[in-house]
């Protein structure tokens, strides 16, 4: 028996999500996260490209996948909030990045925190640790969630762990505060 709609799935739809997801964690990354896990090397000595000129670097997509090994977006219904994120085993210790949004940071995280944790431990992942990124902010606003963060045991860290390549000058983020715990 049939429910009277036929179903048209093209080719394209059956793995819109492998692209959407890395797409939108991609979105995310500041120029330090870029040249750390997606190859692109050369950003910290850029000087300015000048009027009409445009850079066409694109990153090595072999290199990212050596960098990143599976990609993540968690949706917690109970707060209504997006988790994307990325595994890396840079370190050598599996790392689950996972990108706040400034929205999220006034909800109630504590169920989606206890659910990351929980796939990070997962066999799939094995994640040894959870670095959460925070956005930064004008306000400050981001000062009170990283004390919050700071009770589950998490605690402010540097990308200097992940750029084992040495690519970069300044480990610190313009964009996101990095707060790692262990799993």
């Amino acid at each position: 028996m049939g429910s009277g709609c036929p179903v048209n799935i093209s080719l394209e739809q059956k793995g819109e999500a492998a692209h959407t997801i890395p797409g939108e964690c991609e979105r995310l990354f500041c120029d330090k996260l870029a040249a750390i896990f997606l190859g692109e090397r050369m950003l910290h000595s850029q000087g300015s490209l000048g009027i009409n000129a445009s850079s066409n670097q694109t990153h090595d997509a072999a290199y990212a996948s050596r960098q990143v090994q599976e990609w993540v977006e968690v949706l917690d219904y109970t707060s209504d909030v997006l988790y994307r994120g990325f595994v890396t085993n840079t370190t050598g210790d599996r790392t689950l990045f996972v990108f706040l949004a400034d929205s999220d940071l006034g909800h109630g995280l504590k169920s989606g925190l206890i659910a990351l944790f929980e796939l990070a431990s997962l066999q799939a992942f094995e994640c040894e640790q959870i670095v959460a990124c925070v956005p930064r902010s004008q306000d400050g606003i981001e000062l009170e969630f990283t004390r919050n963060l700071g009770w589950c045991g998490f605690g402010l860290t540097t990308l200097q762990a992940w750029d084992t390549q040495g690519c970069l000058d300044v480990l610190v983020s313009d964009k996101w505060l990095f707060l790692s715990a262990e799993v």
